[in-house]
């Protein structure tokens, strides 16, 4: 006989979980943000510092290693991984705030923060702050398609151990329930990302999808693919690409999303 499926009772657990996530929470609102400046000097430095290490390592004699040499290098990477921490430390609360307006039924805030915090830290070594725009805008639209983009994983058995067909059959309907959850979840991400991207004429809509992949799980294109897709300079597209960002960010803080200015 099929039992009815309702909703789980919350558990102490569950509510020590809740008071983790909010001091968690807590902590990123001490971080101070980033100034433009703060942000464009950081990410010099962390670029340097990595070309630095790179270059020493190349004069490296794999066999007979230079001790002093291996030190420095060591050193720039450390000084290079402290200066990224410091840069995702001072976005991470976009993805709170993301996070937030994405919690459904299968997925919870803290699954979408575990999951969400990697796109910042993946955004920073793909991020050229030569371009002009804040680092939070490209991160903001990384943590965007990482949630638009989610799709449905294996399920664990809610039992590791079955006593009859009753459970079994149990088992195997909440695992479609949890999938067909996720699949309207992403339909309605996805229908999001759309609205928001329906302020652009077409030729921005465009270069935005492309520059960062949004549609199809293609790979992100650059400036100088995106050029010769429409037939104009890499220039005028990062011009162009340029404007659609202060127009989709003003877009964002209509929604009430965080940007980090």
């Amino acid at each position: 006989m099929l039992r009815c499926l309702t909703p789980r009772r919350r558990t102490k657990c569950d509510r020590r979980a809740d008071r983790r996530s909010s001091a968690y929470v807590a902590t990123l609102y001490e971080v101070p943000l980033l100034s433009r400046e703060q942000e464009h000097h950081l990410f010099r430095k962390f670029n340097y510092l990595k070309q630095r290490a790179s270059r020493l390592r190349e004069q490296l004699d794999e066999t007979h290693p230079n001790r002093k040499l291996v030190d420095r290098v060591e050193s720039y990477y450390a000084e290079a991984t402290k200066t990224k921490q410091a840069i995702i430390q001072a976005n991470l609360r976009l993805v709170v705030s993301l996070a937030k307006r994405s919690v459904d039924a299968t997925h919870s805030f803290d699954q979408l923060i575990s999951d969400g915090n990697m796109s910042p830290m993946r955004a920073v070594e793909r991020f050229d702050c030569s371009m002009g725009n804040k680092f939070s805008t490209y991160a903001t639209w990384a943590i965007v398609k990482n949630y638009a983009q989610s799709v449905p994983r294996e399920y664990r058995q809610r039992s590791r151990f079955t006593t009859g067909k009753d459970e079994l059959l149990d088992n195997q309907l909440d695992r479609r329930s949890d999938v067909g959850g996720q699949l309207r979840a992403q339909k309605l991400r996805r229908q999001q990302i759309r609205k928001i991207l329906s302020r652009l004429d077409e030729r921005k809509k465009k270069i935005i999808v492309d520059r960062f992949g949004l549609e199809y799980e293609r790979e992100p294109k650059t400036l100088r693919e995106v050029g010769e897709d429409l037939g104009i300079t890499k220039e005028r597209v990062r011009q162009l690409e340029t404007k659609a960002m202060e127009k989709l960010r003003d877009a964002f803080r209509n929604a009430k999303i965080e940007w980090g200015d």
